[in-house]
């Protein structure tokens, strides 16, 4: 099975969808300072990635073997049961969207700032999502299915496991630098893992959510709630 990248695509409207994406009602304000940034948006935006397949089985209800020395561990990796392999995603804006949002902050342009940051964080998710999109589409062919994403750090998997998927993806391909603690720069990066086999279910990132120790105080606005459906 492969999971054919076309970077044209990646990265096609992706800036302007995640200026779409950006809440401007009754502030035209922010509408004129967004419609300024918009050449420049779609010069900072050069996002790429990599996608690796790795053997996978389950082993007992908490732990997915990968490979023949790596495991994920975490209450929520029994998701995975059926996987026969993993995806395992890097992703990255690369650095143009951080530095003009440094150099807005610097110059005392803190609306441009915060534009900045605020589309390069809902560029990224779409991105993961465009990249969800092309796996089950690669194992829809192959006659497999494709389950949710998992992202380290999220409820069920720590960010721990970043350094083992480190391990198995390609990072440096997709521009992406695993720091200590399990960040990733650039800051506009991701990493997930996808489960893919004939016996894999489907789930809606939300229901990671409810496992969160934090759900019912969650403060994280409505938006990004729905988003995470």
């Amino acid at each position: 099975m492969e999971i054919p990248l076309d970077p044209g695509r990646l990265e096609s409207g992706l800036a302007r969808h995640a200026t779409i994406a950006v809440p401007t009602s009754g502030r035209p304000a922010v509408r004129r300072r967004l419609s300024a940034l918009a050449d420049d948006l779609d010069r900072a935006i050069r996002p790429r990635a990599t996608i690796r397949l790795v053997p996978a089985a389950m082993v007992g209800r908490d732990t997915l073997r990968l490979g023949d020395a790596d495991s994920l561990e975490g209450t929520s990796v029994h998701r995975f049961a059926g996987a026969d392999r993993l995806a395992v995603v890097f992703a990255s804006l690369g650095d143009g969207i951080a530095e003009r949002a440094a150099r807005s902050a610097e110059r005392g342009e803190m609306v441009e700032a915060a534009l900045f940051d605020q589309i390069g964080s809902r560029a990224v998710w779409q991105l993961g999502q465009r990249l969800l999109a092309a796996i089950r589409l690669a194992a829809h062919r192959a006659g497999s299915r494709a389950g949710g994403p998992l992202f380290p750090g999220d409820p069920g998997l720590p960010l721990a496991a970043q350094p083992i998927l480190a391990r198995l993806g390609d990072p440096g391909g997709a521009g992406v630098e695993v720091c200590g603690g399990g960040l990733l720069m650039p800051l506009k990066s991701l990493s997930m893992v996808v489960a893919i086999g004939p016996g894999v279910r489907r789930w809606a990132r939300i229901a990671n959510c409810r496992e969160c120790r934090f759900h019912d105080r969650c403060r994280k606005p409505a938006e990004t709630r729905k988003v995470c459906r």
